[in-house]
Formats: structure tokens, sequence, C-alpha cells
């Protein structure tokens, strides 16, 4: 008989063009847009090959665009979750006052941010990645390009934190809580925090998958089985887009579409036999109900 499959969740970010620019500090219209238009057909017809729910974060400035509002349509009316991924997907979110914050940017989040969502009823956030491998890699860029310090991205400690989803302590977005704690609101905060390998805590996400291949996913997805964790498979709109050649957005020029296609099948195919994938916010249901059995058993 083969194991039950755990339950787990795949989100994608839907970071478009605009955005990937304003990374670099371009400023760019919200339309046309070839990442976000051309990523969402792809991704409805790959997830649908592989019965496949997934949980999309769309930038508010995105749905006040009528081409890319009838693809998020297209979206629910397949069953995937649309979440929030700001209004205009600042960076350095925790460096701004209260009354601007509001899955957040960049990995950037804090208590303050917690509490916030907390209070206007969210049910989880999907902010943290427990890894050490992002402080140090912005660290490096910073200083071989001489480029200001960056204002946002994971905390170097943020390592330490549960790597499945966790209650986080009011005090601290890294460090598991307890339920109980939340008492003051309605309903607690879950965090969905993006999985990364186990013990050595090495990004397992498909942006590094995609950039060194199988050889990357193999080893580090399964040791996710080893621990039997829920795992949430973090991907962006550019995975799936048209081949970008805009020379101000290096970091997406190179892999081929068909390359991308396939490695993105292969790891599916793999993940989809030992994990069945919800919505994050049916995974954050299951938590909050405490159904040890349906989390890692389905």
């Amino acid at each position: 008989m083969n194991a039950a499959k755990i339950i787990s969740t795949i989100q994608v970010d839907l970071d478009g063009l605009w955005t990937n620019l304003q990374y670099y500090g371009y400023e760019s219209d919200v339309s046309p847009d070839a990442i976000f238009e051309t990523a969402i057909p792809r991704y409805i017809d790959l997830f649908k090959e592989f019965n496949i729910k997934a949980t999309f974060f769309v930038i508010g400035k995105d749905t006040e665009d009528p081409k890319k509002k009838a693809l998020l349509q297209r979206l629910h009316e397949e069953g995937h979750e649309l979440a929030n991924h700001t209004y205009t997907h600042p960076f350095g979110l925790r460096k701004l006052t209260k009354e601007q914050k509001f899955k957040s940017p960049g990995y950037d989040v804090d208590p303050e941010t917690q509490q916030i969502l907390r209070e206007k009823g969210y049910i989880y956030d999907s902010s943290v990645i427990p890894t050490f491998v992002y402080p140090i890699i912005m660290r490096i860029n910073s200083f071989v390009t001489g480029s200001a310090k960056r204002t946002h991205g994971p905390k170097l400690h943020w390592f330490l934190a549960p790597n499945s989803p966790y209650f986080p302590a009011v005090d601290s977005e890294w460090k598991k809580g307890k339920k109980m704690e939340q008492s003051s609101v309605s309903i607690p905060l879950l965090e969905i925090p993006c999985t990364t390998m186990p013990f050595f805590k090495i990004p397992i996400h498909a942006t590094f998958a995609l950039k060194f291949g199988m050889l990357y996913f193999l080893p580090t997805y399964f040791a996710t089985r080893i621990v039997r964790i829920p795992i949430n498979y973090e991907l962006h709109a550019a995975d799936l887009a048209d081949v970008i050649s805009d020379p101000r957005l290096g970091h997406l020029v190179g892999m081929p579409l068909e390359r991308r296609m396939s490695l993105c099948r292969k790891m599916l195919k793999i993940m989809t036999k030992h994990h069945h994938f919800v919505t994050s916010i049916e995974l954050a249901k299951t938590f909050n109900r405490g159904d040890k059995e349906q989390i890692r058993w389905l």
C-alpha cells in the first residue's frame, strides 16, 4: 500500500513586468505586461494537468487593469485562490510607517505587520522563509555592486524559524508561539513559511530549482519527505512567462520556455505522488481545526 499523501500548498507570486522593473529602480506602466499575461494561461493548464488547486498572490494595482482582471477571473473560475500581495508591492515593507503597512514582498515581515493582519481578520500570512541563504546573497550583492544596503528581505536569524506552518509568537514573527496567545482576535494568524530544505535550510522553491535543475531539486525536495512535513512550494509568474529579453532584467534572461516547462512538469509529477496540494486557505483552515491526522495523512 502506498503511504498517504501529506496535505501541502503551492503559491504563485504574480509579480509582473512592472514589479520586476521596480525592483531595479525602473518605472513602467502596469500594462501591457508580457510576464503576467503569458504566464497565467500556462499555469492554468499546468495545474489542471496535475489536478492542483493553487494560491496566486495578486498585487492590488494589477486588478485595476481590465485584461489582467479577466485573467484573474479565469483563475478564480478554475478553483484557485487569489490572495493579497499588497497594493503596490513595496520593497522594504517593514520600514514603512504603521499607517502605510498592510504574502509580503521580498520575504519582509515583522511582528507589527502580523498584528495588523490579525486585527484585519487575516487567517494566514506567508512571508517568512527559514533560510540563511537570502540574507547572505543580498549582502554579497550589495558589496560587489556597490549598491545601497538592502531595505527588505529575510533576516539572517530566520533560519531558526519553523519549516512548516506555525502560529507565530505575538512579539516575534519567526518564533513559534501558542494559538491561545492570540486570544485577543477571533481568528488566530497562521504563518505558512516558504519551505526550505530540512536541516540545511537551503531554499527548494522554483527560483533555485529552475536555475540549477533536477540535480538541485531532487535532494532538497526529498529531504522534506524524510521529515514528512507539509510543504509550501513557491513559484513566480516569470517562471512560466515568455522569454524576457529586457537587459534591465538580467535575472530573468536565459532559460528557454520549453526547458522551464519541462522542469516544472517533472517537479510536479514527483511532488504530487507524495503531497496533496490544496489552496493555502484550505491548509490554514485545516491547521486551525487542529486536525493532525488530516494534516499529515490525507
